[in-house]
């Protein structure tokens, strides 16, 4: 089957999406509430996150509350989007879930690493019930890395604990979570070998730039903040990426000034990223690969870019809603707040 057949139905799908996306003047409301509440009064009679609001009493939301109501909304788009796939892209739409039950498992690490109860969690948790075949009851009868290790075995996250112990976790609870990211990129490379040559070069080529920024991130964090050695390091450091082989990486964090010569690199493999000052990483890690996605949606219109580009869209578009909220919150100026939305509208 011809991509044109194959995204016809899904294309469709996709542009009503797209056509419900926030305008700036959206964006232009939610920074200028006052109250939590006001944000979700406005999404709910304004946006389309109405029905995902419908039983929501805007007055009585507590802002946790509605950052996870948003947050499930790309996970409720994915699984409907899934029935319009069949086979091998059905096979990668559950892939793309699995990147929420990472961070489900992650939420688990961490209280395990805390001596917290776990059981509190199940509230939080946001991935895919529908495709999901972890036993999540059990996963919360859980107080060990121990059990959780035990529980995991046999599935795909098996190899992501095989040598972590109890002390590992306590002292390097982001080693664990790396492990899981390191799961699920390898499980979406792996799913996209099944597609057709173009959309696996595509989906190749999007991941791998992912993960360079993601390893970018980890060497100029990593070294000025953990103290870490450079063999720690890359041993934390995500395969797969585009421009930074892991011999590359290892030039990095080896040079006599590691944060200054990933700066330099950087400059030149991703220019548009560069902000260096810490809080505004991120932000301009998330404007890179929003602006790639947009570029990748408008050159290739029946492949897959288009399905992962208005995904992220709606991701993106989540995450700078939540950042709105928590702004709020913290009393931020409108203009500074807007320092750090991914949606750029200058």
């Amino acid at each position: 089957m011809g991509n044109v057949a194959r995204f016809a139905a899904l294309s469709t799908k996709l542009d009503a999406i797209s056509g419900r996306f926030l305008q700036e003047e959206d964006y232009e409301a939610l920074l200028h509430k006052e109250k939590v509440t006001e944000v979700a009064r406005y999404l709910k009679e304004n946006t389309h996150y109405a029905s995902l609001l419908a039983d929501i009493d805007p007055e009585d939301v507590h802002r946790g509350d509605l950052n996870l109501l948003l947050s499930r909304k790309v996970i409720e788009i994915t699984e409907k989007l899934a029935h319009f796939t069949s086979h091998n892209y059905k096979e990668l739409m559950k892939a793309l879930l699995i990147r929420y039950e990472v961070e489900d498992l992650k939420l688990i690490l961490r209280a395990i690493s805390r001596n917290e109860d776990v059981r509190s969690l199940d509230a939080l948790f946001i991935h895919s019930k529908k495709f999901s075949h972890l036993d999540y009851e059990q996963l919360l009868s859980i107080s060990s890395i121990e059990d959780m290790v035990a529980l995991l075995r046999g599935t795909i996250y098996e190899e992501a604990f095989r040598s972590i112990t109890q002390e590992d976790l306590e002292l390097r609870e982001f080693h664990a979570e790396m492990n899981l990211d390191f799961v699920y990129f390898k499980n979406l490379l792996k799913k996209s070998k099944n597609l057709s040559n173009e959309d696996r070069k595509i989906l190749e080529e999007l991941i791998g730039i992912n993960i360079d920024l993601i390893n970018i991130q980890w060497l100029y964090r990593a070294r000025k903040y953990y103290g870490l050695s450079p063999e720690e390091i890359l041993n934390y450091t995500l395969p797969g990426g585009i421009r930074y082989k892991f011999s590359q990486l290892k030039d990095l964090v080896y040079q006599e000034d590691p944060i200054e010569a990933v700066i330099s690199s950087v400059k030149y493999t991703y220019p548009k990223i560069v902000a260096m000052k810490d809080i505004y990483i991120e932000r301009k890690i998330y404007q890179y690969l929003y602006d790639m996605f947009k570029k990748a949606n408008r050159d290739n219109r029946m492949n897959i870019a288009k399905l992962t580009s208005v995904l992220h869209f709606l991701e993106y578009e989540i995450r700078d809603i939540i950042t709105i909220i928590e702004g709020i919150r913290y009393d931020v100026p409108v203009e500074a707040m807007k320092d750090f939305l991914i949606r750029n509208f200058d």
